[in-house]
């Protein structure tokens, strides 16, 4: 899994996701989040995702709380389609509510 990094004009961190989110990919995308937590806030590039797993939005869930739970900003921005429709499948909705 690819996690490209950029440092936006607020200095959010924004992580480009990769393409296919897979169960190889959550553990890489729960390690990255973790470390950048205490530096958000944190902004999740959604747009390049063309397929995700239950894993990997899980992964993504519990970030957004975590960062809530610490007064950190988290924003799932841009998200694909296919992203969309796995959190709604998932009923993931609520979990990421205001963060996309």
């Amino acid at each position: 899994m690819t996690v490209e990094t950029t440092i936006t004009a607020d200095g959010a961190a924004a992580y480009r996701l990769s393409p296919v989110l897979d169960l190889a990919a959550a553990e890489p995308l729960a390690t990255v989040l973790r470390a950048m937590l205490p530096d958000g806030p944190i902004r999740v590039d959604g747009e390049a995702v063309e397929r995700v797993t239950t894993p990997c939005l899980q992964v993504l869930a519990a970030a957004a709380a975590t960062a809530r739970a610490r007064g950190i900003v988290f924003r799932l921005e841009n998200a694909s389609a296919a992203m969309v429709d796995a959190i709604d499948d998932l009923g993931l909705g609520k979990a990421l509510e205001g963060d996309r």
